[in-house]
């Protein structure tokens, strides 16, 4: 160790303006944490580097008697790169990172706030979606990004009036955080070559050569952003005759395979990576393979599957009848097989592995406003994008937004005026960004401008809720979903009306149920409710329609950093009945995140305050139904259950979801996967316990609201 004699320093300021002694031995614990965590054994040498930092530091600043922290930080990293130990530097970097995000100093992060953030916020949008030069500075503040998305959103206006009309009112919505589009068109805005839309659908015939042609075009796609989705269902099964040979057919599986690998070839800016829904329909030959795919873990990572499944299969299955297994390439039968077996691998599957889920082909396609108005004309639409909400014909995409729910309470009481308001502006938002988007592709393009389609959703249900002091498994909250969501879709309708008189109705207008209506839509379809991860980090609110996941946990976020963390709103409320304490935060973080069974929280508490896994699986179906009433897309809603659910819960759940009309299903059984962006207790476990990788960098994948994601390298991929 250097003789303090010979150094400087007396005094180091801290990041939040504190100061302290200048002690060279916390260099030295510094650097022997990062060095143990890269599987170091050697104190000497880390002693070494500490005395060549400390060196370093004198010579850089010979008469200092003060030296601030991100200075001793930047000369430590110098040496450890010097010396040649990056990984080593890499941990110390990371090390700096969590001492930044715990302190929350907002001045740390090197950019301007301009709207009144949080340090959460403004972390998040440095990180994913401000923009940057050529060396990878932030050059522009919150304030900026919204102004950029709104002058890219309102330039497709005609004339200099509608063009600062609509500026005006688009900015307005984005920066009280009343609407947001979704993180595509927050990030790519503005910029040339802008491909907005979040999601995609590609047709796939029996043809090699038409095969490997949406192969490509698709792949174009992903590499612009967005994920995609086919339906495998005209594929010939596997084992069938190709050009009068028998058994050569690879089948609907070993496709799947293909455009899973080829997905991570390219990553969409802002360092996502796209995903793909597979679906199969329940009377294909293939279906057993199909529904056992992804039975080992880490096969097809980059791919979510589900059945397609329609009102008479699933008649058969409950009243167990037989069903036809028919070639799509022969249209004969192959096997009869009891559809009831069929839904019971289905739940034994999801029941252990999460996978597959449920389409339901025949709920999305009733030829209603509601359930594809273009049915009678152009047929049944037959996938979805990755995350199973927004039903797409080939070649169609859809664009994203979220009403931020929390925004709407006001003294107590939910503004159903106002949203009107907000959804009127948000349409027409919505819909220009359509003109604004580029797509890669000309049959997207197209079909992209036929349909006009939108996904309007949500941000803030769970803490709206918990504003309004109404419990979340209640009728209460029922009835409200129904007549929030029937306020949305009338307003937006309405709006969507006004916008085709000013500007044209959607060109596919002529083959939908409004073919003979005076008023006809501007888009022909309006609102779905996607998981919104993104969009609900950057308002700081709950997740979509979803429950809160729990209410005190410890959060793995941004490349290995670690936060406990206990819901606001519930300290708040523990602290005005005066039982708040750091010792109840412990209780129900280790009580899996749940208020419930806790003696010292009162029972009015406990009966708002529920996590997803306090609440009926039942309960989680009626709430996505209630939604579903007056969506015309379709929903991503997580149904949990408790790890002592059974398959036949989960078949269960099915038929329930199924009689209830819901669109698509996700079941999700605790402990189903390997690990989960949120951890209770101390987050200790087992070194030998399995851990799900990123398939690209290597790095844990968290499980986060219906998706993994890898917080090193932005690797993506949705469940349905």
């Amino acid at each position: 160790m250097i003789n303090k004699k010979t150094i400087p320093f007396k005094t180091v300021t801290k990041r939040n303006g504190d100061t302290q002694p200048f002690l060279q031995n916390k260099i030295l614990q510094s650097i022997w944490l990062a060095v143990q965590k890269v599987g170091g054994t050697d104190k000497e040498r880390a002693q070494v580097l500490a005395d060549e930092a400390v060196l370093h530091l004198v010579n850089t600043y010979p008469d200092s008697k003060v030296i601030a922290s991100e200075q001793i930080g930047n000369g430590v990293e110098k040496i450890l790169i010097e010396h040649g130990h990056a990984k080593v530097s890499k941990e110390f970097i990371l090390y700096r990172e969590n001492q930044k995000h715990a302190i929350q100093d907002k001045e740390s992060l090197g950019i301007e706030d301009d709207i009144g953030l949080s340090y959460n916020t403004l972390y998040i949008l440095k990180r994913r979606y401000l923009k940057r030069d050529e060396k990878g500075q932030t050059i522009e503040t919150p304030r900026q990004m919204l102004e950029r998305v709104a002058k890219a959103l309102s330039s497709v206006e005609k004339g200099a009036k509608k063009k600062k009309e609509w500026y005006e009112k688009f900015l307005s919505i984005m920066v009280s955080f009343d609407f947001l589009p979704g993180t595509r068109t927050l990030t790519n805005s503005g910029k040339d070559r802008s491909q907005l839309a979040n999601c995609f659908v590609w047709p796939l015939e029996d043809d090699i050569d038409d095969i490997f042609k949406i192969l490509h075009q698709s792949t174009q796609i992903k590499r612009n952003g967005g994920g995609c989705g086919y339906n495998f269902s005209h594929i010939r099964p596997e084992g069938d005759t190709v050009n009068g040979i028998p058994e050569l057919a690879a089948g609907p599986v070993r496709l799947i395979e293909m455009f899973d690998l080829m997905t991570s070839m390219f990553r969409q800016e802002g360092r996502y990576e796209s995903g793909n829904m597979a679906v199969l329909n329940t009377n294909h030959p293939d279906i057993f393979n199909f529904i056992s795919a992804k039975k080992n873990d880490g096969y097809l990572p980059k791919t979510n599957i589900s059945i397609g499944i329609t009102d008479d299969f699933m008649e058969a299955a409950v009243e167990g009848k037989n069903w036809d297994l028919v070639n799509p390439r022969t249209g004969e039968v192959e096997n009869t097989v009891k559809a009831r077996s069929i839904l019971d691998l289905v739940a034994q599957l999801a029941w252990a592995t999460g996978d597959p889920g449920i389409l339901n082909l025949s709920a999305m396609n009733r030829g209603t406003a509601l359930a594809n108005p273009l049915l009678k004309k152009r047929g049944m639409i037959m996938a979805t994008n990755p995350c199973g909400e927004v039903p797409l014909y080939p070649y169609e995409s859809c664009n994203l937004g979220y009403v931020n729910f929390t925004k709407f309470i006001d003294n107590g009481k939910f503004d159903h005026k106002r949203l009107a308001e907000v959804m009127k502006i948000a349409t027409r938002l919505m819909d220009n960004v359509i003109d604004a988007s580029w797509f890669p592709v000309k049959k997207v393009d197209e079909s992209v401008r036929a349909h006009r389609r939108l996904g309007m959703g949500c941000v803030g249900w769970a803490d709206a809720l918990i504003d309004l002091d109404i419990a979340y498994d209640s009728e209460e909250a029922f009835k409200l979903a129904e007549k929030v969501t029937k306020t949305m879709y009338e307003a937006a309708f309405e709006s969507s009306v006004e916008i085709a008189k000013e500007k044209g109705a959607f060109p596919l207008v002529k083959d939908s149920i409004w073919a003979d209506k005076k008023e006809k839509p501007r888009n022909v379809a309006l609102l779905t409710f996607p998981p919104s991860s993104g969009n609900a980090v950057i308002c700081e609110t709950s997740f979509a329609i979803e429950p809160h996941f729990a209410l005190a946990y410890e959060q793995n976020i941004l490349g290995g950093m670690r936060l406990k963390t206990m819901n606001e709103k519930l300290k708040d409320r523990l602290k005005a009945a005066g039982v708040y304490s750091e010792e109840l935060m412990q209780k129900i973080l280790a009580n899996h995140g749940s208020v419930q069974g806790i003696d010292e929280v009162p029972a009015d508490i406990k009966k708002v305050f529920k996590v997803a896994h306090d609440i009926n699986w039942k309960d989680h179906i009626r709430m996505q139904a209630s939604f579903q009433k007056w969506t015309d897309n379709a929903i991503t809603k997580t149904v949990n259950m408790p790890s002592t659910a059974t398959p036949e819960d989960i078949k269960d759940a099915y038929v329930h979801a199924w009689k209830l009309g819901c669109k698509g299903l996700t079941v999700y059984r605790d402990a189903t996967k390997s690990e989960q962006v949120f951890e209770f207790g101390d987050g200790n476990k087992p070194e030998e316990e399995k851990v799900r990788k990123c398939p690209d960098c290597d790095k844990p994948l968290v499980h986060e609201h219906n998706c993994w994601k890898c917080k090193e390298c932005g690797f993506s991929v949705c469940e349905i």
